[in-house]
């Protein structure tokens, strides 16, 4: 963990005075900008901003800039109290549209720092928005950088930090004190730490904006906020990924935050043209759409969730001493008794079963894995991994028993219902009915009366998806369990399948004769019967 770092030889002690504010700033990586904003509320979509400090340091040295702008909105009174910004002292200064240019210029291709750097990212890349101005920054919380170098700290707020360091603030809730402060915490943390050591966590906590030079600017801030799939398509509208989140927005936009981490998050950045959203009511309901839409669309990044074209599970009855691989094709899967495990090939159900020898101290040959003369040692008895059934020195009984306890964690439970299910999940204004049979999702509806249409047009279960039990295996088992104790926030209605309907159906009028073509008419006529053409050449006179 990192704060085991940070109590070895990465720890420095330097004395405050010690810190050359100046050669620290001509020092750095990269140059920073520390930026706190005084706001009129807290909401980035619908608030303003009322004042913009800014403390650059770099290879140039440090520079300081503030200023108020005319939010062109009352500012509530308690803020004015909070700040001591009034409407009086914003009323005739320039607004965020005339300087947003000018901004945007001191900002761009600087590290940008914040306390809860979230608020004021969020409010800024609006403004610059609302401006007709695109913003992108790396982005630095000190507020995550603290928690991180700081760990047993309760704390971590502004006020927290001047009293842990012995900051010197020369205001409060005024932008440009509050980010001299934050650059303050800078240079206290280089009287603490290495650089190296800041250097890791400055790279654990950044977050990185490299949204993909293709996409709008709003095409991300235009996501929901709340539960759906997301589809990335590339060039000619091929489906490159599908993702499910509770939050579309954040999931998204962290593909490419990460994308300088992730391989896969790198070249989908590199491709990607435009994302689609298919909103659902909860986390059940898009956990079951991704996993249909991956198996139906194939994108190009999807590992996970493709439909296997083979599917083995291993089967052990009763009455046998050996597992017997069996496939999909040949055995209901959701039906079956004594199963255990789902297998997209042979070989991953042998390499699992091997593995569960090797753990347990089974015998191969008697698991069907190895092939040896009845008699002879298995391969495990001779390096001593296997007790010696195969060779009569361990009862067949015990070496059972521990088998089927070996394979009890792989144990694939039976549908457990008569016939097809719908789980109904509620959001916060909205349901959604999720249809499931024999452990396959045949579709999510938003009424009764969609469910009900559903229903009477039900496309049968065509087999049993291993996604689907594990999505569902445990869920459903919890609120079975749940039903006699408290409500659960899922509930499992029971559905019928129609049976066959006969309808009377009208014959239809006699159609005419249909007329006799030429061609019939004109084929000739069959000659008088000759008795001479029936008699047989043996036919004696």
């Amino acid at each position: 963990m990192f704060e085991n770092v940070v109590e070895d030889a990465n720890v420095v002690s330097i004395p405050p005075e010690g810190i050359d504010p100046d050669a620290l700033a001509r020092s750095l990586p990269a140059p920073m900008v520390f930026v706190d904003l005084e706001t009129t509320g807290g909401n980035a979509l619908e608030d303003r901003i009322t004042e913009i400090g800014v403390v650059e340091v770099g290879p140039h040295g440090i520079e300081q800039w503030s200023t108020l702008l005319d939010p062109a909105e009352p500012i509530p009174p308690f803020i004015q109290k909070l700040t001591g910004i009034t409407n009086e002292m914003v009323r005739g200064q320039p607004s965020f549209d005339t300087l947003a240019q000018g901004l945007a210029e001191r900002l761009h291709g600087k590290l940008f720092v914040a306390h809860n750097a979230r608020f004021d990212y969020g409010f800024l890349k609006n403004e610059f928005r609302r401006a007709g101005i695109g913003f992108q920054a790396d982005v630095l919380c000190t507020v995550r950088l603290s928690r991180l170098l700081f760990p047993s700290a309760a704390r971590h707020g502004l006020d927290a930090l001047i009293a842990r360091f012995g900051l010197a603030p020369q205001g409060r809730h005024r932008a440009l004190a509050d980010a001299d402060l934050l650059w303050q915490f800078w240079q206290k943390l280089h009287t603490l730490y290495t650089p190296d050591l800041i250097g890791q966590a400055v790279q654990r906590v950044t977050k990185r904006s490299s949204q993909p030079p293709q996409l709008p600017d709003e095409a991300i801030d235009a996501l929901p906020a709340s539960p759906g799939v997301y589809l990335f398509y590339g060039e000619g509208d091929t489906l490159l990924y599908v993702g499910k989140s509770v939050d579309v927005r954040a999931r998204v936009r962290s593909h490419f935050s990460s994308d300088h981490q992730v391989a896969k998050d790198l070249r989908i950045s590199q491709e990607i043209r435009r994302v689609e959203v298919r909103r659902t009511v909860g986390e059940l309901g898009a956990l079951l759409l991704e996993s249909q839409l991956v198996k139906q669309l194939q994108p190009v990044h999807n590992r996970m969730l493709r439909r296997s074209a083979s599917l083995y599970s291993w089967q052990l009855t009763q009455e046998s001493d050996t597992p017997q691989l069996v496939s999909a094709k040949t055995v209901d899967f959701s039906g079956a008794e004594s199963l255990y495990g789902t297998f997209s090939s042979r070989n991953g159900a042998e390499s699992a079963l091997r593995a569960l020898a090797d753990e347990h101290r089974l015998c191969c040959a008697q698991l069907g894995l190895e092939k040896v003369a009845k008699g002879r040692p298995c391969f495990g008895y001779q390096v001593k991994r296997c007790d010696g059934v195969c060779v009569g020195a361990a009862p067949l009984s015990e070496h059972t028993q521990r088998m089927r306890e070996a394979l009890a964690t792989l144990r694939l439970e039976t549908w457990p219902y008569d016939g097809p299910i719908a789980i109904q999940e509620h959001g916060d204004n909205d349901v959604e009915y999720h249809v499931i049979d024999r452990w396959q999702y045949l579709g999510s509806v938003a009424s009764r009366d969609a469910l009900d249409a559903l229903v009477d047009n039900m496309p049968a279960a065509t087999g049993f998806d291993p996604d689907i039990y594990r999505l569902l295996g445990r869920r459903l088992a919890a609120l079975r369990a749940a039903q006699s104790t408290a409500p659960a926030p899922l509930t499992v209605l029971h559905l019928t399948r129609p049976a066959f309907r006969l309808s009377q159906v009208e014959r239809p009028d006699a159609a005419p004769r249909k007329p006799r073509s030429v061609a019939l008419l004109r084929r000739r006529q069959p000659r008088p019967e000759d008795p001479d053409q029936l008699r047989l050449p043996f036919d004696v006179r």
